[in-house]
């Protein structure tokens, strides 16, 4: 686990070197929080363009560069410490990779592509990286520079709110305006940046009346304006995680009303005032989810060992369904398109990234955030695919790394 600061910034022997070292902070801190703001300032175009579509994909590239350049800087600059703390993750990231280019290499070599994709699962864990070494030199900085995202995000969100138009997608219905890149990533991004929100606070960064007003508009958002059922579920998962760690008596409360409404539901499907749904409603409840999962589970049963081992290959996740029958659609659980793309080796591997991703931070820190990262992945194309939201994520973990920190002075002056 990686050293977390006691009593402020750790500092080098000689005043020159502090010096250096507190200007290559700085730096490095500006150049990541500025890739990352960058990111979110251009997210607009994949949702509104305004030029064409490879124009406004120029200038979202460009600000992947920025992040990924100002990353790998920092992670060659802190490689001795990341080394020393989380050599795990190091090398699952490298594993992962190469398991990657060995599918491509086996089905088709669409190494851009594939390459692409895993920077989106891999970029959130060596960001938390890059920002765990900055926090144990400078945390007010960090922390600063968080709120200064919270800002951004909430503005951008109050933004499009009030400017841009509704969005049309998702079968023709009128949801509230989104401005990060879609109904989804906007969505997703609400449920880290209220997670963010309530670290802070903790952390001693935020006030309680901006927190509850902050949690309040998140709330109406992702459960009534933005209607996307799988950022409810992610939600609904970190709460109860969060509460979990809080309360001894949750969890019992939770299997306790679990068995009860079994048993309520019990009851009716007896006496047959109830029906179990028909397989054609059960489909259209899951909006073609179920269908689509048991193609793939049909796809998966004539595969070979190869393919059961590295998969089928990127983009081969994509196809026609009986339901989706006017394009061609993925399975909707990126752990199924996992292991149809990438099979059981690349499965394993990004499960393992996500396992040791959460031991960078003190123990139980990780779990709300990365529960709510799995149940979004297994009900939808969840946070993991969304860089808008899944890049958000290392900031809300060290912000509850500073809360998990400030938290026993907090008990002790109670």
């Amino acid at each position: 686990m990686i050293a977390m600061p006691t009593s402020g910034p750790r500092l080098p022997a000689t005043p020159v070197a502090a010096r250096l070292e507190a200007r290559a902070t700085r730096g490095f801190a500006w150049v990541l929080f500025g890739g990352l703001w960058a990111k979110l300032l251009v997210a607009v175009l994949l949702s509104q363009p305004t030029l064409d579509a490879e124009v406004d994909s120029v200038y979202n590239r460009l600000a992947d560069l920025l992040l990924l350049g100002g990353l790998f800087a920092a992670l060659v600059a802190y490689a001795d410490d990341i080394l020393r703390h989380s050599p795990r993750l190091v090398v699952v990231v490298i594993l992962g990779l190469a398991s990657f280019l060995i599918t491509e290499a086996l089905t088709g070599l669409n190494l851009r592509t594939a390459v692409f994709e895993y920077l989106k699962i891999v970029t959130p864990a060596l960001l938390s990286l890059a920002l765990m070494r900055l926090y144990a030199r400078d945390p007010a900085l960090v922390l600063q520079l968080c709120r200064v995202t919270l800002a951004l995000v909430w503005g951008l969100a109050c933004l499009a709110l009030v400017f841009l138009p509704p969005s049309l997608n998702r079968g023709g219905e009128k949801f509230w305006p989104v401005y990060f890149a879609s109904l989804h990533t906007a969505s997703y991004l609400m449920v880290v940046c209220a997670a963010l929100s309530l670290y802070l606070f903790e952390a001693g960064q935020l006030g309680r009346r901006l927190l509850i007003g902050l949690v309040a508009c998140s709330c109406v958002l992702i459960f009534y304006g933005w209607g996307v059922r799988t950022s409810m579920v992610a939600a609904l998962a970190f709460g109860l995680v969060y509460l979990g760690q809080r309360s001894r008596m949750l969890p019992l409360a939770v299997l306790l009303a679990v068995a009860f409404g079994l048993a309520l539901g019990l009851v009716p499907l007896l006496l047959g005032i109830v029906h179990l749904p028909t397989w054609e409603e059960m489909v259209e409840m899951s909006s073609g989810r179920v269908s689509m999962w048991l193609q793939k589970a049909a796809i998966l049963a004539d595969s070979g060992l190869a393919e059961w081992l590295f998969g089928h290959g990127e983009g081969s996740d994509w196809i026609v369904s009986e339901v989706w029958w006017w394009s061609a659609k993925d399975s909707h659980n990126d752990f199924i398109r996992l292991l149809n793309q990438q099979g059981l080796v690349g499965l394993g591997l990004v499960l393992a990234m996500l396992v040791t991703w959460a031991g960078v931070f003190p123990p139980g820190v990780a779990a709300p955030l990365l529960t709510a990262l799995a149940a979004s992945t297994a009900f939808s194309n969840g946070i993991m695919f969304r860089p808008q939201a899944s890049l958000v994520m290392p900031l809300a973990l060290v912000a509850a790394t500073a809360a998990w920190q400030r938290r026993p002075l907090r008990e002790a002056g109670r």
